[in-house]
């Protein structure tokens, strides 16, 4: 098993790959992960108000699972959606969450922004999502409406949830995407695959190839 330091360095150099990829600009997107051998449900995760270019692994901070810090001494505050990520560790199996600001899901969100999900189906890449074996297959990715008060829209994503069942990830309207996974890399795989299917959705649509 990883130990705590190697997985805060894994978790930065992803980071420091989303940001020179454009999908972390500025003091954008949260990261985190469940903490090995931790008693309860604590997690690691990203700081608020850095900038991803400059994020350094004194920039991550340890929260339970009510998203308390719990190194006070620290003058530094756990990211503003932590709240997302506590919900979400409510799930066993999630060991890891990545969340991104890229143009493509950022668009592809608002211009589908009165729909509950979009269906996406037929994509060869799709089977880099876990548990999908064929692209012969449709996923459902649900988009949530977004909103400041994050004690609310945790308690509606979560309810939003039961409805997509083994769906690892989910859009927020005008903001970005969360995706999960069971490992850190694997939270990574899932939203390379998103990302790269969200820009071909975006690329058929404005040519009206593609219906969902």
């Amino acid at each position: 098993m990883k130990n705590l330091l190697s997985m805060k360095q894994e978790l930065l150099s992803i980071i420091h790959w989303f940001h020179a990829k454009g999908w972390a600009p500025a003091t954008s997107t949260n990261y985190s992960f469940r903490n090995p051998d931790a008693e309860g449900n604590t997690i690691t995760i990203s700081r608020s108000g850095v900038d991803k270019g400059a994020f350094q692994i004194e920039d991550f901070i340890e929260v339970d699972q009510f998203g308390q810090t719990l190194q006070p001494y620290l003058s530094i505050k756990p990211s503003a959606e932590t709240l997302l990520h506590t919900m979400l560790y409510e799930q066993p199996d999630i060991q890891a969450i990545l969340h991104t600001h890229s143009v493509a899901n950022t668009v592809f969100s608002w211009v589908h922004r009165m729909e509950p999900s979009v269906t996406i189906e037929g994509f060869e890449l799709l089977k880099g999502i876990a548990g999908i074996d064929s692209h012969e297959t449709s996923l459902q990715l649900p988009i949530f409406a977004n909103s400041q008060d994050m004690p609310r829209l945790s308690a509606e994503i979560r309810e939003g949830l039961t409805k997509y069942p083994g769906v690892p990830g989910f859009l927020l309207v005008g903001h970005g995407l969360y995706a999960w996974g069971s490992s850190i890399a694997e939270a990574k795989r899932h939203i390379e695959v998103f990302e790269f299917l969200l820009e071909c959705l975006n690329a058929l649509e404005s040519r009206n190839l593609y219906y969902s």
